[in-house]
């Protein structure tokens, strides 16, 4: 049985080919980091979960097609299982099968924390310590963010998501295995708090602002076309001189059907047609060949086409003879 890796490797390729077919661009999210003089306690699985929260917002626009970002290390480990001999040959996930991305989201989170406030109440309660009062906690997020061409690594476009909330608080700097406090869509104590509702609506503003960019064809992508109308003008330009090559009459067949040296890879298909010529030679007296010409004849049409002869139909009058020459219109 497939692992899971090996299935979701499977379906990121054909995810890929259908970007492809569909034109949409390819775009990964890099991890984000953050600005270690404005936020305490940054560690570096609050920019995964982050990029996570992007990858989700992104791949609901439509926009994009989102290439794996955070989980790189597992697909390469899946490969390398497949490398190594434990995997299946058959069902092993083969190097190489990645694509390139046409897009790099960057982002640096400026501002991501809370701040506390104590809200006096007028009045006094008897049997009280003091007066009344409430704690509020004034949450503020800030992403600046730039979308980049992968290929030449030119800003496409770059800005900033702000967004703040008030509410419950939320300690970024709880350790969880180690890696600081857990920041998504699935914790839930998170997206109830302050901090977490300020959090996604910075997450939409940014992914708004990106899905509104009009995007210009990405490096990559012309990289790609330019290469294919390259290799498709050499193998035109390849085709042509075969196709000028003059052929010969290998066969007389029948008056009706002669057998030529020219076809597929000359660039020939069935019912092309092709100038037939008489070989006019002239002799010494001797009885050696010393100049000869080629006299238009007729023509006659592929009926028949192999990569290197055809069987060819002949229309006319004439009595064609071995060594009579062919050339394509």
């Amino acid at each position: 049985m497939k692992t899971i890796l090996s299935l979701l490797v499977g379906m990121l390729v054909v995810a890929l080919a259908r970007a492809e077919e569909a034109g949409r661009p390819t775009v990964f999210v890099a991890p984000l980091d953050g600005d270690m003089t404005q936020i305490l306690g940054w560690q570096p699985a609050l920019g995964e979960g982050l990029a996570e929260m992007l990858i989700t917002e992104l791949t609901r626009v439509g926009k994009f097609e989102v290439l794996e970002s955070t989980a790189l290390k597992e697909l390469v480990d899946e490969i390398q299982l497949g490398e190594a001999g434990f995997v299946n040959e058959k069902e092993k996930v083969d190097k190489g099968g990645f694509a390139g991305a046409d897009f790099m989201l960057r982002g640096k989170v400026t501002r991501f924390g809370a701040k506390s406030e104590r809200i006096g109440l007028d009045g006094f309660v008897p049997g009280s310590l003091g007066g009344l009062g409430i704690k509020m906690n004034n949450s503020d997020v800030r992403i600046d963010w730039r979308l980049v061409d992968t290929y030449s690594r030119k800003i496409v476009k770059s800005g900033s998501a702000v967004a703040a909330e008030k509410g419950a608080g939320f300690d970024i700097g709880v350790a969880i295995k180690g890696s600081g406090g857990r920041i998504g869509y699935d914790n839930r104590e998170f997206m109830n708090s302050a901090l977490g509702k300020a959090t996604a609506k910075a997450v939409t503003n940014l992914v708004q602002e990106v899905a509104a960019i009009s995007l210009p064809p990405s490096g990559r992508s012309r990289s790609k076309a330019q290469a294919q109308n390259k290799q498709e003008a050499e193998q035109a330009a390849a085709t042509a001189t075969l196709k000028a090559t003059p052929g010969k009459v290998l066969a007389v067949v029948s008056k009706t059907t002669v057998i030529v040296s020219l076809g597929s890879k000359h660039g020939l298909k069935l019912g092309d047609k092709l100038m037939l010529y008489e070989a006019v030679e002239t002799k010494d007296d001797k009885g050696a060949v010393v100049f000869t010409e080629e006299k238009l004849v007729g023509e006659v049409t592929l009926e028949t086409v192999q990569e290197d002869r055809s069987k060819a139909i002949y229309a006319g009058d004439l009595e064609i003879k071995n060594g009579w020459v062919v050339k394509a219109k």
